[in-house]
């Protein structure tokens, strides 16, 4: 089972950025208005993996302290100015640290509303150690994130965001040990309105025994668990650290955002793929009807969203395709007849109930020739999460082809991971992304003298 416990979080300055809270109020104010807030909505930022170029340069323009700063910086040597940006900033009291070691409630809403707080999880430090039965991942990793990652980690010596897992407990413990007071508080909007709330609380034997218990699933984050296994492995080569017991040492932890999925509805949403450099000829054949996996349907690309909703749940694979001079089908997969076909692969049968092992095998590999080398360098695949842009980015002629999917479901996620197995790339996208600049958790040992 992982082990658990409270940290010494590193925090935008609440007598800095405290405010009366009208921009990120809560129903609940009107009642017991906070004694410490702070709305760092102009200061926070989402992780990196969704700034684009645009997005950096707004957030920078937003305030000099925003936290793009340390988590994507614009500089020649990005490392190395968010190093000495983090030094600079807990030098001028822009930051700082807990006085004693705490853990957080952090909730946040979702696209129902923007302004009701639905999904509610605990953030804590979890000893990193390698994939097993306490802490699962379901999504392959690609390694050029994995490096920057790293090498960020390294000049900072802190980990910026915290990665999010899930649980699954239908106990009556949950509410037992949930329902504590917390004091100092820091709020935000994200760029969509949506509200975030991070919140100290008291972190007790009761609190960190039930979390230790429970068996955790990497929902997003896997790049920033595998990167935090690495640093660990480097501080522990020092030979001044190499004895050390397991988790003595602020490198053999990361913080966590653990969320009960059993008991907090968390939405996630598709990933749809961009073909680049491939035979439009070879869709065409699909589309035409040579191809017995598959069944293509005429559809009109605006309409596919709503065609794939329709089956939702339906049993069968079922993308949408979308080529050029806005023609559009719904392709429906023979479930027999690529479960066969899928058996031919090293995967569990719960990869083999996923579209997106289909698409990757039957589509992308067998039709189109793309290797798991091709999708992990980039150069034939891409994504984007915008239905919208998928299309218009066909209708431009900057990609083959787009194939759009449903989104992975929470019961798959969990049935892939306690198979011992992990999905395609960008398999799911929980939304919305926590942010960082909530809290900052350093896991610098000194291990560089």
């Amino acid at each position: 089972m992982p082990r658990v416990a409270p940290f010494r979080g590193l925090h935008y300055s609440l007598d800095r950025f405290g405010a009366s809270g009208e921009r990120v109020a809560v129903p609940e104010d009107a009642a017991t208005p906070p004694p410490r807030l702070a709305d760092i909505t102009e200061v926070a930022c989402p992780p990196y993996d969704v700034i684009s170029a645009e997005d950096r340069a707004e957030l920078l323009a937003r305030d000099e302290h925003n936290a793009v700063r340390l988590e994507y910086s614009p500089e020649p040597d990005p490392h190395a100015a968010a190093a000495e940006t983090l030094a600079a900033w807990l030098a001028d009291g822009t930051l700082v640290r807990r006085d004693e070691p705490a853990a957080y409630y952090y909730r946040h809403a979702t696209s129902a509303n923007r302004d009701e707080l639905t999904v509610e999880g605990i953030v804590v430090r979890v000893l990193v150690e390698p994939w097993g039965d306490a802490i699962r991942p379901h999504e392959h990793t690609m390694p050029g994130p994995k490096q920057d990652r790293l090498g960020l980690l390294r000049a900072t010596g802190t980990q910026l965001s915290p990665i999010l897992a899930v649980y699954f407990d239908r106990s009556e413990r949950y509410n037992h040990v949930m329902g504590r007071a917390w004091s100092d508080e820091w709020r935000a909007r994200d760029d969509d309105g949506l509200l975030h709330q991070l919140t100290a609380i008291e972190a007790d034997d009761r609190l960190t025994g039930y979390l230790g218990r429970q068996t955790l699933y990497i929902a997003d984050g896997h790049h920033r668990y595998e990167t935090a296994l690495a640093y660990q492995e480097e501080v522990r080569s020092n030979p001044r650290f190499a004895d050390a017991p397991p988790g003595e040492l602020a490198a053999d932890w990361i913080m966590m955002m653990l969320v009960n999925a059993e008991l907090t509805e968390m939405e996630i949403l598709p990933t749809h793929r961009l073909v680049a450099n491939s035979d439009a000829d070879a869709l065409r054949a699909l589309v035409a009807g040579d191809d017995a996996l598959w069944q293509a349907i005429p559809v009109a690309p605006r309409e596919l969203e709503a065609a794939l909703a329709d089956r939702r749940f339906g049993e069968e694979p079922v993308f949408g395709l979308v080529l050029p001079e806005d023609e559009g089908y719904l392709l429906v997969g023979d479930v027999d007849g690529l479960g066969a076909r899928l058996r031919r692969e090293a995967m569990s049968r719960a990869v083999r109930s996923l579209d997106l092992a289909a698409l990757h095998t039957s589509i992308l590999g067998d039709r189109l020739g793309i290797s798991e080398a091709d999708v992990a360098g980039g150069n034939r695949l891409a994504y984007t999460r915008s239905e919208a842009d998928a299309r218009e980015r066909v209708a431009r002629g900057e990609v083959t082809a787009a194939i759009l999917v449903r989104p992975t479901r929470l019961d798959q996620l969990a049935e892939v991971a306690s198979a011992g197995d992990v999905m395609p790339q960008k398999s799911t996208y929980f939304y919305p992304k926590l942010l960082t600049g909530m809290v900052f958790n350093p896991v610098s040992d000194s291990w560089e003298d």
